[in-house]
């Protein structure tokens, strides 16, 4: 699935990279680890801040390397209220289910509403 694709769309983008992970919000919200063309191969929340998460994507040696499709390039992400995450988090997975027929290839688990 392409990231131009989910409803509700994301509003800011940074490189995937330790050097951009300052630019992100210490706030909650939803996220994609997406291909420099577009393809998604994660989606994710964050309770609390969106920086720690993609910190912890950073020091995960599967999430850095991607899969077949290509490897994260961008870290797309909403902000939304705490009360909300679980909510987008799961329409976006369920978003790419219906397009692609299985979860983003790094998403091995689905997280609980």
């Amino acid at each position: 699935m392409r990231i131009d694709a989910l409803s509700p769309r994301t509003d800011q983008r940074t490189r995937f990279a330790r050097s951009h992970c300052v630019t992100v919000p210490e706030k909650p919200g939803c996220y994609a680890l997406v291909t420099y063309h577009g393809e998604i191969l994660y989606v994710g929340l964050a309770s609390r801040s969106i920086r720690d998460r993609m910190d912890v994507h950073l020091d995960t040696e599967s999430k850095r390397k991607g899969a077949d499709t290509g490897v994260p390039f961008w870290f797309d992400y909403l902000v939304a209220e705490s009360s909300v995450v679980g909510k987008i988090e799961r329409g976006w997975m369920n978003q790419a289910v219906l397009a692609d027929g299985v979860k983003p290839l790094l998403n091995h688990i689905s997280s609980p509403l």
